[in-house]
């Protein structure tokens, strides 16, 4: 049974990473604080470089895809956030770190700055770090600026364990504190290993070492035009979840594309069978419907810190937008096994017609947003008066999770008191 996490449990990792980064830093500061060249250009590009080192070799860490992280980030969704926020936050910092030194380079001539732009044969060292700086600029232009259609995105995302590769030679072949001083040289050498080994597990070899479990396809309801349900049977022992959990799976069935999706389990935890809800978005949820029975499923997981069992109150608000609604369809089908908790749940749809499920041991609030207008936090307030003593869940599209969390910030109601699910891959 899962109990009630403390808030500040699912903080230890975001402060784990704050606490690796600041740490080279420091020691550079003792060697350098005090020196004539301490307040330069080149310092800065030095701190810079060191700090933007650590945080690209923990990114690797946090794209794993760990069980075992989870309690420490919240979940995994919350750790594939923070995956993106520290890879924006690396790319910075290695900008800034030959921006810096250009600077510096400038005092003593362009074409001496020059050379910190184009890689040459003659200073392999710094062409190094100008081919991982350039190639980083590349790959992460297309994560963030380029909107590639999955299946391309994750080919070149892939390349990035290139760019800490070439950081870390960079790193070691170049005269710096790193190659003089062993304390520090030591410790980029452990984060860099560490995020290398972690590439190479998870996007090298994950084929064949990542755990996953064998299901067949039971059977394939398209419900409408947008939404089918699957019913997944196990092959030899199944997994267990909590409800509000997810999946990855991949499916070996002609037409399907073979990356691995997430999928909320909309099943009873008790259940020996999976059961998930698909809403085409996009070129893979649409060729589900081609999946015939009997075609091979592999799952990894579950992942995921959406849990009611692990809030502080047992009366509850859930709002759920769209397909939004399948965490909630596990969580209240589990409800039935811990009368303890209580919730009401409104469910969002645009029309009626996409109303498509009908949510058992909740008090269910089907809200038309055609008709009824945007759901507010001033709606539910009125609804239940005791809703600063409830935890709130909501899923479903960004801007409403967004708009809602604010609306009931401005009521008073705490942000460890809101949980949302939000996740994705890209």
């Amino acid at each position: 049974m899962l109990v009630f996490m403390p808030n500040f449990k699912k903080h230890i990792g975001h402060w784990t990473i704050v606490f690796l980064t600041i740490i080279p830093v420091g020691i550079w500061l003792k060697l350098h604080i005090g020196l004539p060249s301490f307040w330069s250009a080149r310092s800065l590009s030095q701190i810079f470089g060191l700090a933007g080192s650590v945080l690209l070799s923990l990114n690797f860490v946090l794209a794993l895809r760990s069980k075992k992280l989870e309690p420490y980030f919240g979940g995994l969704n919350r750790i594939y956030i923070l995956h993106h926020q520290t890879g924006a936050y690396a790319f910075v910092l290695l900008l800034f770190h030959p921006v810096a030194m250009i600077l510096d380079y400038l005092r003593l001539s362009v074409v001496s700055a020059a050379q910190l732009i184009v890689p040459s044969i003659g200073n392999i060292p710094v062409s190094l770090g100008i081919l991982a700086l350039w190639l980083m600029i590349i790959l992460l232009v297309l994560t963030f600026y380029v909107n590639l259609p999955y299946q391309i995105w994750k080919f070149t995302h892939q390349w990035l364990g290139l760019t800490l590769l070439l950081a870390t030679l960079h790193v070691y072949s170049i005269p710096s504190d790193v190659a003089v001083y062993m304390p520090l040289r030591v410790y980029i050498l452990v984060l860099s290993a560490l995020g290398l080994a972690a590439y190479i597990y998870r996007t090298l070899l994950g084929r064949w070492l990542v755990k996953k479990t064998s299901y067949t396809v039971h059977s394939v309801e398209v419900l409408n035009n947008q939404v089918s349900k699957i019913l997944l049977e196990p092959v030899k022992k199944p997994i267990s979840f909590h409800a509000g959990r997810f999946i990855f799976i991949d499916v070996k069935s002609l037409g399907i594309s073979r990356e691995s999706h997430p999928f909320s389990l909309i099943s009873d935890p008790d259940s020996s069978q999976l059961q998930i809800a698909a809403k085409s978005s996009g070129d893979y949820t649409e060729t589900l419907k081609l999946l015939k029975v009997g075609s091979s499923v592999r799952i990894e997981g579950p992942f995921g810190g959406f849990l009611y069992q692990q809030s502080r109150y047992k009366s509850q608000i859930w709002i759920a937008g769209g397909i939004g609604i399948t965490p909630f369809l596990s969580m209240s089908a589990d409800l039935a096994h811990h009368p303890g908790y209580q919730a009401a749940l409104y469910y969002v749809v645009s029309t009626p017609d996409e109303a498509l499920f009908s949510p058992r041991n909740v008090q269910l609030h089907v809200h038309i947003s055609k008709t009824q207008g945007r759901l507010t936090a001033e709606t539910v307030a009125k609804d239940y008066l005791d809703f600063k003593s409830r935890d709130i869940f909501i899923c479903g599209p960004p801007p409403m999770m967004t708009s809602l969390r604010s609306q009931f910030n401005k009521l008073g109601v705490k942000n460890s008191r809101i949980h949302t699910e939000e996740f994705s891959l890209q």
